[in-house]
């Protein structure tokens, strides 16, 4: 039979730049060049094509290459690039030989003042290699996907998937050090057993060696078994990138956690609820638009450490510098009143000592409501509370907390704090649409906020801008 005919078939599509400021690109991937031109993000693609298709069977030829050239733009950015943008479309048959793309002899991703290229380059060329090929097309789609998931979520729709999705990420980059962390426990058990063998047992020779041997498989199999935690696996991978600290931990930690509840089907029902409402029982509410940003930033520098990349190194930092202490560290601030002698009222404003703040404070007790009673909570934030005054600059960080100590027995803070709250609330210093939605925000963690129910139920509050105190 004779061999299959083909025509050479190119394309040209025009897409709708998403909300960027000064954004420029040119690069070329494979048979498709992308650059931006009069504030638009043009695509064009040339690709041999089987005789018996149409001009417009180029799409489907063309996608592999533009859904990873999607992720690329994606993930350097931060804002999602999809197929939905597309403003105008081309496509016509060419002459063999002929290639109306524009010419590209350079490589450039900045936006606004943040220039990309150098990464770029770098990625493109780890593209260029079969071993890094598939596992970097991976961790960028599915990074965009979820970037698709918040981005089309009426408040929190989509949430519990994308932060699957993310974590996806962080269980695909784990796995790639599996070997690693298995070879580097086996050597550290096997050292271990050398100095106890030697120094402790005070054996040689192949008396030693023989007690080593035997001892290794059982002590590995009571500390590693066959397969090592995902939270394990992925501290591994951390720490081999000098990303893992006390602070990262407790994150991973709490993503596992959710992860879990997600996958492993959770009861999500809710007999309460507070705003924005979903239109879902998820397992995450209030804190969902923390913990996708959280993981979202943390996912996006686990693939730029994986490939060498300096992308997202500065946002991580901040993310990093938010993140409260351990649950451990928090409890012992909580529990063992000793600590509190060793602080100032400012410590826990500017969280100088172990990163411990009042919001961090606020948090663990509202999450652990169950185990903590208000005077444990009163304890810990006195000082702060009769030393720091509230303003507009603190009232973030106090006014939760103030909302909690109205309801103290302790006189004085009971009375710094509904002070607190009055001034907030006078001043406009805090982010609600109605002071009632704090009153519900607690009512959704079962913690009842008796004396500013009260306030609100007596109305006063609605004259509070013209109030003296």
């Amino acid at each position: 039979m004779d061999k299959k005919m083909k025509s050479v078939i190119s394309y040209k599509d025009v897409y709708c730049l998403p909300n960027l400021d000064d954004f420029i690109v040119e690069f070329k991937f494979n048979d498709t060049t992308v650059y931006t031109e009069d504030n638009r993000l043009i695509v064009e693609c040339i690709k041999t094509v089987d005789s018996i298709d149409s001009s417009w069977e180029i799409k489907r030829y063309a996608r592999p290459d533009l859904l990873v050239i999607q992720g690329v733009l994606s993930y350097f950015t931060g804002q999602l690039f999809t197929i939905y943008e597309v403003k105008e479309s081309k496509t016509q048959k060419v002459e063999a030989g002929i290639n109306p793309s524009k010419s590209i002899n350079t490589t450039i991703l900045s936006l606004g003042e943040s220039d990309y290229s150098d990464d770029l380059i770098l990625l493109l060329e780890k593209l260029e290699e079969k071993h890094f090929k598939t596992l970097i097309i991976t961790l960028l789609d599915r990074w965009r996907k979820a970037l698709y998931m918040v981005g089309e979520s009426e408040v929190n729709t989509y949430h519990d998937e994308a932060i699957l999705t993310h974590f996806h990420i962080l269980e695909l980059l784990a796995g790639y050090y599996y070997n690693d962390f298995k070879k580097a426990a086996n050597e550290e058990i096997k050292r271990f057993l050398t100095v106890f063998a030697s120094e402790t047992l005070n054996q040689s020779g192949n008396i030693k060696e023989n007690t080593i041997n035997a001892k290794l498989k059982t002590l590995k199999d009571v500390l590693i078994s066959d397969e090592a935690s995902i939270t394990t696996k992925i501290n591994y991978f951390l720490k081999r990138h000098s990303i893992l600290d006390e602070r990262t931990y407790s994150l991973v930690n709490k993503f596992v956690k959710i992860r879990n509840s997600i996958a492993h089907g959770r009861v999500s029902y809710k007999e309460k609820l507070i705003w924005k409402l979903s239109p879902f029982f998820n397992i995450l509410n209030s804190e969902s638009q923390t913990v996708i940003y959280q993981i979202q930033i943390l996912t996006a520098r686990a693939i730029a450490v994986h490939f060498g990349l300096d992308s997202w190194k500065e946002d991580w930092e901040l993310v990093h510098n938010t993140l409260p202490p351990s649950d451990d560290v928090l409890m012992d601030f909580i529990e063992n009143t000793n600590n509190h002698k060793k602080i100032t009222g400012s410590d826990l404003i500017d969280g100088t000592y172990k990163n411990i703040t009042v919001k961090s404070l606020v948090d663990y007790y509202v999450e652990n409501r169950d185990k903590y009673r208000l005077i444990q909570l009163e304890r810990a934030l006195a000082k702060t509370f009769i030393e720091v005054p509230i303003n507009e600059e603190n009232s973030e960080m106090l006014f939760l907390a103030s909302v909690l100590l109205s309801d103290s027995q302790n006189e004085q803070l009971s009375s710094i704090s509904r002070r607190n709250v009055k001034l907030v609330h006078k001043y406009a210093w805090y982010d609600y649409s109605n002071i009632k939605d704090i009153v519900r925000y607690f009512d959704f963690y079962e913690i009842e906020v008796k004396w500013l129910y009260f306030w609100i139920k007596q109305g006063v509050y609605n004259d509070a801008r013209e109030c003296k105190y």
